[in-house]
């Protein structure tokens, strides 16, 4: 492979990963917040289906 493509690619990767540096923990408390909306999703979701399962009376 030619150099000059390696380097590009390179330099692609690294100018991507500043951005990160831009948004400092703010990018880490958005990725928190998502987990946390998903977590309480999933829980809700187990729950309602322990609830079907025992009016079904099928396994939990």
């Amino acid at each position: 492979m030619d150099a000059e493509f390696v380097n590009t690619i390179g330099q692609l990767f690294t100018d991507s990963f500043a951005i990160l540096r831009l948004l400092e923990n703010g990018f880490n408390w958005f990725i928190i917040g998502i987990g946390i909306i998903l977590l309480v999703i999933w829980v809700k979701k187990m729950a309602d289906y322990n609830k079907e399962a025992d009016q079904n009376g099928t396994l939990r």
